[in-house]
């Protein structure tokens, strides 16, 4: 009669557990009957969809990291490159306007999207990174097709007014 009861609590208790999955896994349009077996296979499918969403999630998330740590170094190299042009523009003209002075001001906008990378290698000037980055962009070209990041760097502006300052 112990036995029996154990049994029975267990039984519950087993019941308590499969609805409690049932609620928790995406069943489909046939939701109405389902075996524990097929309960259980849909289970498993379901945590390795998880799985490979958090995979995914956690690439994106060092990616993203790699590229503020390149980001933030090029920021600071332009820095530096603002305050050697800005010494070096006083050395040349002491008049210099302040629209000629604002021109050398550096914007660096950083906008995360998840949709792709493909188009940003070109965008950005690699050839200042060192070689760890080298072999992360590597990694960011052959497998970031439907994650990513996507950053704007108005180093163009900044090129043009450098030529202009170094022509004086």
């Amino acid at each position: 009669s112990t036995h029996n009861e154990m049994e029975k609590n267990r039984r519950a208790h087993l019941r308590l557990c499969l609805e409690r999955l049932k609620s928790l896994v995406p069943l489909g349009p046939d939701s109405n009957r389902h075996t524990t077996l097929s309960l259980l296979m849909k289970a498993k499918d379901h945590i390795k969809r998880l799985e490979e969403g958090e995979r995914k999630a956690q690439h994106t998330i060092d990616q993203l990291q790699r590229e503020q740590r390149h980001l933030r170094r090029r920021l600071e190299q332009l820095g530096v490159e603002r305050t050697r042009m800005d010494s070096m523009g006083s050395t040349f003209s002491s008049d210099k306007s302040d629209s000629d002075q604002e021109e050398l001001d550096v914007d660096v906008d950083v906008d995360v999207d998840v949709e792709g990378t493909d188009y940003l290698l070109g965008d950005l000037e690699w050839s200042t990174s060192s070689v760890s980055d080298s072999d992360e962009r590597g990694s960011l070209r052959s497998s970031c097709s439907d994650e990513g990041y996507s950053s704007h760097v108005s180093l163009r502006r900044l090129a043009t007014t450098q030529e202009k300052t170094l022509s004086l």
